[in-house]
């Protein structure tokens, strides 16, 4: 038999380790020999100290454990109160192989490929970790363990220190953001549980106000009446958008009550799409009040909606209030739209036809027409803005735009002596 040789004091802790490993194998083996009558028994140990002894059907997944014992009954414990133990028979196996190596590298190696076709997988990484500390320039064991190389030294490192070094904190989902980024999402994080209780916060006082009395009533009022907190206004709007008839001045009101900056993207959507008149003159009011950056969002928001024939009336009605000179030539770009239209007649096919003595057939559907649509509400706001009236007549007014506001030209150059 061949001796072996002493080993390194740098190697003789792991190999203690794996002695001991091995130690505390054989003695579960022999503390469970009594309770477990077959060693291909799992072994789930309970957090109140018992022990039960079954096959494990589900050991990755599930908040539940499910434990069938031998007697064919079917158990079932909450993961978070017990530990489960790889079954007697593979400790018995692993004890079999460690018993027949030595500490070098190649039986090393081969107790990774043992251990990994037996799926020890945590055991197969121990000996990779012996391995790499063996011979360091092993860059293969060293990808399987999730090492990286530094760029800057040359070791080896875990995930974890190259992406600290790098700037990286982990977040959820194994995903690693910087810590910009991990400040942004808790912020949001924290901004939509303070959105939740401002809702609830608000539902019950809406609750109270609509259909309570007596003190109740009179507190949710005065809540109300003081209520500018910007993370409800979406829930404003909603509520104004979809709530009830008689409520809309209520939901109107409170939305008025918010700081003015925050409030106006909501604004400029109830005047584009809500049907009451009155509503988007209110609306109008406000906005057109605002500071010099609200103004700016409002009619920029406006202008943007010319594009689209379905919106361009009602774009040029809630620009009107504004009278920004600068929008003159998009108003009179936008003044006509084509309009394509689909004459009544059978959807396709051939359309059959008598006379004559004999039948004829026709093409399929009518072709398509196009058609000339004038857009009153933006020569209105062009009328306002300007003080002309050209009616439709786009040619007239891009002569009378290009007149108007023409570029002098200057000859400012020096004269020649």
């Amino acid at each position: 038999m061949k001796q072996k040789q002493p080993l390194p004091m740098s190697h003789r802790g792991i190999s203690a380790k794996r002695c001991s490993l091995a130690s505390r194998f054989a003695a579960a083996s022999f503390l469970f020999a009594a309770d477990c009558s077959s060693l291909q028994a799992d072994i789930v140990e309970l957090k109140d100290g018992g022990v039960i002894c079954g096959k494990v059907l589900n050991p990755q997944s599930g908040q539940t454990v499910q434990i069938e014992t031998e007697d064919g009954s079917l158990l079932e414990f909450d993961r978070k109160l017990v530990k489960i133990r790889v079954s007697l028979e593979r400790d018995s196996k692993y004890l079999d192989i460690v018993s027949k190596r030595g500490d070098s590298l190649e039986d090393h190696r081969a107790i990774v490929d043992q251990c990994a076709s037996q799926q020890m997988i945590g055991l197969a990484n121990a000996h990779r970790e012996r391995i790499v500390e063996l011979d360091p320039s092993d860059r293969s064991t060293w990808e399987i363990l999730r090492y990286y190389p530094d760029e800057a030294t040359g070791k080896w490192m875990r995930r974890e220190v190259v992406m600290y070094k790098r700037g990286k904190l982990k977040g959820d989902k194994g995903r690693w953001f910087t810590w910009q980024e991990k400040a942004l999402l808790e912020f949001d994080e924290k901004v939509k549980l303070q959105k939740r209780d401002a809702e609830r916060e608000f539902d019950g006082k809406l609750k109270a106000y609509l259909s309570g009395n007596g003190r109740v009533k009179a507190e949710a009022e005065a809540y109300l009446q003081a209520l500018n907190n910007p993370l409800l206004i979406g829930r404003l709007a909603k509520l104004f958008r979809e709530g009830r008839p008689n409520e809309r001045a209520l939901y109107l009101q409170l939305l008025k009550q918010m700081p003015i900056r925050s409030v106006t993207p909501a604004l400029i959507s109830i005047a584009l799409e809500d049907q009451d008149t009155q509503v988007v003159s209110e609306v109008l009011d406000v906005l057109q009040t605002g500071d010099e950056t609200v103004r700016e969002v409002a009619v920029t928001s406006f202008a943007m909606k010319l594009a689209n024939p379905a919106t361009r009336d009602r774009a040029a009605y809630c620009m009107m209030p504004f009278n920004d000179k600068r929008f003159i030539s998009m108003l009179i770009n936008h003044l006509l739209s084509t309009q394509v239209v689909q004459p009544a007649g059978p959807p396709g096919g051939l359309n059959a036809g008598t006379g004559g003595g004999g039948v004829g057939f026709t093409g399929g559907a009518p072709a398509a027409q196009k058609r000339l649509v004038q857009h009153k509400d933006v020569l209105t706001a062009l009328q306002g803005l300007t003080g002309e009236n050209y009616g439709f007549n786009v040619e007239d007014w891009r002569r009378w735009f290009a007149y108007s506001y023409a570029v002098q030209n200057l000859d400012l150059r020096r004269d020649e002596y």
